[in-house]
């Protein structure tokens, strides 16, 4: 029988050491099981740890383990001071996946197999007394459904094998964790926030980040078609051409308008500047809009729920509709 193929081994001071790192005459043993191992290298083979054949101990467990003491090597190493950690995250706002890195002191503390409200989770980094990051690490299993929508904590899973290729480049498989942004989000996040306090536009009235769950409305920037200035716009439940009025408080831009090419009269986003009507076509509907993909109203059915007295429609056919309803009000 062929014995079992251990990557990582304990030294005496019980530091995971990896085979390759590993010394002539010195003893490690099983991170699982804590049974001597042998040190196997050659010119013809990988060099790796090896349990003796009658062991009973799985690799599935010595990875689970491994990884988990890894985290928490890495985790501690950054609590004293002398390690960065690189995690991958994702921008709330454009998805762009991008490397952020949580600096030296990060964490305070790590520990592992610790309670957090219901779970047990493989480890977990303070932040003082407070859990600031647990980790799960996926070997045979992940986080399920129940766990990773109810667990009190922000927290990542990580890829085993992952662990051991790198414990200090976190690629999470899933993960819940506070919204991130990238570079270029952030930059236009803050200069729709200027822009509006520029024009006195109360800053709890709107949300910057295309999120309909965050508040009535939520705010852009465009370059109006007249002036040629950029000026604050909105979108809210209702859109595009909303002929019931809008939830208030409200901006002070969105007005009640009459429009020719409408053939009648909505509420729609004006020019902080000019005052002229910023189209709906060009804010809700076109490819290059401000806010395509943002829910839009519609009168029949479809894939649609209802928000109050406006029904909001996600399917593909939202913006056709609207734009076939402007057309047959002007030429039907």
């Amino acid at each position: 029988m062929e014995s079992l193929k251990v990557p990582y081994g304990l030294d005496d001071k019980d530091k995971l050491i990896a085979a390759n790192q590993a010394l002539k005459g010195e003893s490690y043993r099983c991170p699982q099981c804590k049974t001597s191992l042998v040190f196997r290298s050659g010119e013809h083979r990988a060099t790796h740890f090896a349990h003796a054949p009658e062991s009973h101990c799985s690799l599935e467990s010595i990875l689970h383990i491994t990884a988990k003491g890894l985290i928490l090597e890495a985790m501690s190493a950054n609590a004293s001071g002398n390690a960065v950690i690189c995690l991958e995250n994702h921008c709330e706002c454009c998805g762009v996946v991008f490397a952020t890195d949580l600096p030296s002191k990060t964490f305070t503390d790590a520990k592992v197999e610790v309670r957090v409200g219901d779970f047990i989770c493989d480890v977990v980094g303070y932040r003082g007394t407070n859990v600031a990051l647990a980790v799960e690490i996926l070997n045979t299993h992940s986080v399920d459904a129940k766990k990773a929508t109810s667990l009190e904590a922000y927290w990542v899973e990580l890829k085993a094998e992952d662990v051991l290729r790198d414990p200090f480049k976190w690629v999470p498989t899933q993960a819940r964790l506070k919204n991130t942004y990238c570079t270029d989000c952030k930059t236009h996040l803050k200069n729709v926030v200027n822009l509006c306090e520029h024009f006195n536009i109360n800053r709890s009235l709107y949300s910057a980040i295309k999120d309909p769950r965050q508040a009535h409305y939520i705010a852009d920037i465009e370059k109006c078609f007249r002036c040629h200035e950029k000026t604050p716009v909105f979108w809210w439940h209702g859109v595009p051409f909303c002929e019931n009025e809008p939830p208030s408080p409200r901006p002070t831009t969105i007005q009640y308008r009459h429009s020719k090419k409408y053939g009648g009269s909505y509420w729609a986003n004006t020019c902080a500047y000019c005052n002229a009507l910023q189209g709906d076509n060009f804010l809700f509907l076109f490819d290059n809009a401000p806010f395509k993909g943002l829910p839009l109203s519609h009168e029949s059915s479809g894939n649609s729920h209802q928000t109050g007295n406006v029904k909001i429609v996600t399917g593909n056919n939202a913006a056709m509709s609207e734009m076939m309803k402007v057309i047959k009000r002007n030429f039907g």
